[in-house]
């Protein structure tokens, strides 16, 4: 029986009085976790009411409806929060949506907020969920009106609750820590004051254990007042172990006194039969000592082999075997001992040669208790047959074991073989149980299956099936095997996708595991070098890569359904068609993208080395720096007219007009996603941008959606000048012999970043992250800089091609496009329209 543990008093008491400090310290807690959630909201609703309050300045009616010209501080504010999503919705007096999200949730106005529209009062704040994310949301109405029409516009603005819970739980933190360290000292406190409390216990304690082990005396010390009857009763309990250990001494002296008398006894009874002279009498001891022995001694030898099969079993390492050869010595043997039991042994020489992999030692053991079991249960009904074939269907060797005794009936067979396991028919035959043990565990450390079988005629067989060596194939496998990467071949070129104009199919070097589909706006020799290489380290994956422009990559996107949706309907076509990796150069439209929920995130040690302006939310990131550049044809303008600023080409535009008319060119914001972004953020920091755009609408500047088809224009000679190109494509021509010069702009320079997000419903995200891991690892960035069209974001590479080489070669400040929710302005349905209304009233002029 176990021995009880007791409890400890110094630690019940220090636990009770630990628990009322808990409780104090849990309040204390829910408090301050109370106070940091209110004033995370405080400083973020601040952030939400200027965005809302920014919105509102620029509601008015024009042309006889409500409008609202976004601000990009509206959103730019909010982009300090650098994991929240930014949501708005801005309503006309009836309901109507004037622009933004027309789901997003506002609670209703309570009484008398109307009244003070316009002042801070008139804000109110609310939570809610919205499309499956926790929002905070500001709500301000605003007054506006023209004669004919006007009424109170109601602005909300939303944000997702990620930073806000960074902020509360930072508040908690350095708030409660010094309440921690408070706790920590007055445990430590209670704790020396209860040691100290029960110090005296502990001299008691010392005082016992030092006792001699012969000494019961009373305990002489006296003891505290609240522990005084414990030791009266430790007094107590010594004197009757006195008189116990008196009354035991005396038993024991008086039993060995006693029991030398029986000793004596049984040896001369012993010494009796020693010399007994009755042959019978003698033989009858001799046969039952001799039982006994040999009994114990096959249980011992038994128990022995099974443990030497199982631990050869867990090391076991392959020799080849020649079953034929094993056989003859299992059966050599048994016929030694089997007495008149006959014996057959049948080799089948189609079988040869016989050899399987394994350990002789193991599978010798088996046999030989099969072939045991096989003579003590069946040797007096018929002979016993011991063969070797080849399996049915010619994969593998097979050895049974035939006899013609009672056999096992089928609802005993599965227990014969567990240890110490015996059927019925074994009463009366001495045995261990232990033999089939040994048999199952060899046979299935050799990848074997072995079974019981009723033999027809009566008795049983013991069937051992092995497996084909690894080596052997059917007839024409490796004939077939090397047909299959031309099979392969074929497929793929006659295949309908293998042939689609913008789809192209790069194998699997390695045969193909698993199958990557990538969805980009980027060109095929800008993209291949880093397909291939990835391919380098991933042999066996197959990837697809689609060309696509950056609108339709947004569209295609937002119209995916959910994967519950797409499992209602062709799941297997879905999953080939769905995308798992998305690249673009509009950030700004993958931006939107990851805000309204569309992608799904992908963290690792890389990702969170990027600069903060190119990865948002660990969802979108940037993997390339490229700088948007004028590019010239240095045959046709000498290097020396080259405008070097956007001030200077204004001024080239308007002294020369006749010599640049229809000889400029730019990208056509309505149609390129690239381009809006590009000039929005001219829009933002070039105080003379509108300017700008009026002299290339008097040189007639040709527009076009793409940098190739800008590039192409340059080369051929029909423009001089580019504005705002892609410096990756325009050095990717020169390198190549065009005749195309490269000025990075002195005033300022714009750098967009290519951005991959995986798709929420990528197919296979976990490959999607592996490739933009490879992406941003400097194996992959290196290629980048070196053998693809684009730049390197690495500030680890240092070839020209990359962020350190932009910088070292041009004075000019570098200004990143930041992956952020302020982007989202220039989205915005009117912000858009009145863009592109002023863009073109400005270079499309009649």
């Amino acid at each position: 029986m176990p021995k009880a543990e007791g409890y400890s008093l110094r630690r019940r008491l220090f636990i009770r009085l630990l628990g009322v400090l808990a409780v104090l310290t849990a309040g204390l807690f829910l408090f301050v976790s109370a106070y940091a959630q209110r004033a995370a909201d405080a400083a973020f609703d601040r952030l939400l009411m200027a965005s809302a309050l920014s919105i509102s300045d620029t509601v008015r009616v024009e042309d006889g409806r409500f409008s609202v010209d976004l601000p990009y501080s509206s959103l730019g504010i909010l982009a300090q929060a650098r994991r929240d999503r930014v949501f708005y919705r801005i309503t006309a007096p009836d309901g109507e949506l004037v622009t933004g999200y027309h789901d997003l949730p506002m609670a209703p106005a309570k009484a008398g907020v109307a009244g003070a529209a316009g002042s801070d009062s008139a804000t109110r704040f609310d939570n809610a969920i919205f499309r499956g994310m926790p929002v905070r949301v500001a709500v301000l109405k605003r007054f506006a009106a023209q004669p004919e029409l006007g009424g109170w516009v109601t602005i909300a603005v939303a944000q997702t609750r990620e930073e806000r819970g960074a902020l509360a739980r930072d508040i908690l933190a350095n708030a409660f820590l010094p309440i921690a360290f408070t706790v920590v000292a007055a445990g430590g406190l209670i704790w020396f004051g209860v040691r100290q409390a029960l110090a005296p216990l502990g001299s008691l304690e010392r005082m016992i254990r030092e006792r001699q082990p012969h000494d019961f005396s009373p305990i002489a010390m006296p003891p505290p007042q609240e522990v005084s009857q414990l030791v009266q009763a430790i007094n107590q309990l010594m004197a009757r172990l006195q008189s116990n250990l008196d009354t035991m001494q005396t038993f024991l002296a008086d039993a060995a006194h006693q029991i030398r008398t029986p000793l004596a006894s049984l040896r001369l009874q012993a010494e009796l039969a020693i010399d007994e002279d009755d042959p019978d009498a003698l033989h009858r001891i001799a046969q039952r000592v001799h039982r006994n022995a040999v009994e114990a001694s096959q249980l011992t030898s038994q128990l022995l082999n099974h443990a030497m099969v199982i631990h050869r079993s867990e090391a076991l390492k392959p020799e080849d075997v020649d079953l034929g050869a094993l056989l003859e010595q299992v059966f050599q043997r048994a016929r030694a001992v089997a007495g008149d039991t006959a014996i057959r042994l049948d080799i089948d020489r189609a079988a040869e040669p016989a050899t399987v992999p394994g350990d002789a030692i193991s599978l010798r053991e088996a046999l030989t208790n099969l072939l045991d079991n096989a003579v003590k249960y069946a040797g007096p009904s018929g002979p016993i047959d011991l063969s070797l074939t080849t399996r049915p269907e010619g994969r593998g060797l097979r050895v049974e074991i035939a006899d013609r005794g009672p056999g096992v009936p089928d609802a005993e067979k599965r227990r014969v073989l567990e240890r110490f396991g015996r059927g019925s028919s074994a009463a009366g035959v001495a045995g261990s149980g232990l033999g089939l043990a040994i048999v199952t565990s060899v046979v299935e450390a050799h990848g074997a299956d072995f079974a019981l079988l009723d033999r027809p005629g009566g008795g049983l067989v013991a069937r051992i099936d092995f497996p084909a060596a690894d080596g052997a194939v059917p007839a024409g496998g490796s004939a077939a095997r090397a047909l299959l990467p031309l099979l392969v071949l074929c497929a793929l070129l006659w295949s309908p996708w293998a042939q689609a104009a913008q789809l192209l199919t790069y194998p699997a070097p390695g045969g193909e595991r698993e199958r990557l589909r990538i969805h980009s706006a980027t060109d095929r020799q800008a993209i291949e070098p880093l397909v291939l290489d990835f391919q380098q380290l991933h042999p066996d994956v197959t990837i697809e890569y689609k060309d696509m422009d950056t609108a339709d990559l947004y569209a295609e996107a937002v119209a995916m359904p959910a994967k519950g949706d797409a499992a209602k309907g062709d799941a297997a076509k879905g999953a080939a068609e769905t995308p798992d990796l998305l690249i673009s150069s509009a950030s700004d439209l993958q931006v939107k993208l990851v805000n309204d929920g569309y992608t799904q995130p992908h963290r690792s040690a890389l990702t969170d080395a990027l600069p903060d302006w190119a990865n948002w939310r660990d969802e979108a990131f940037g993997f390339t720096f490229e700088p948007a550049v004028i590019a010239y044809n240095r045959d046709l303008l000498p290097d020396a007219e080259v405008p070097r600023t956007r001030p200077a080409l204004i001024r080239l535009l308007r002294d020369d007009p006749a010599r640049f008319s229809r000889r400029v060119a730019t990208y056509d914001t309505a149609t390129s996603g690239i381009g809006y972004l590009l000039a929005s953020h001219d829009a933002l920091l070039f105080g003379q941008y509108w300017q700008l755009v009026a002299m290339m609408g008097n040189a007639q500047a040709r527009l076009a959606c793409c940098s190739g088809d800008i590039l192409d224009m340059v080369e051929r000679g029909e423009v001089l000048i580019a504005y705002n190109v892609l410096g990756s494509y325009a050095r990717a021509r020169a390198a190549a012999g065009a005749p195309i010069g490269i000025v990075v702009p002195e005033d300022y320079t714009l750098v967009i970043s290519r951005v991959a997000v995986i798709p929420r419903t990528a197919p296979r995200p976990q490959l999607a992250g592996q490739f933009i891991d490879y992406l941003l690892s400097p194996r992959g960035q290196e290629v980048v800089a070196d053998r693809s069209a684009l730049y390197a974001i690495s500030s680890g590479i240092k070839r020209e091609a990359s962020a350190s080489g932009l910088r070292s070669s041009t004075a000019a400040p570098l200004h990143p496009i930041a992956l952020s929710p302020a982007l989202l302005v220039f989205l915005d349905r009117l912000k858009r329209e009145r863009f592109l209304q002023q863009w073109q009233s400005a270079i499309l002029l009649p």
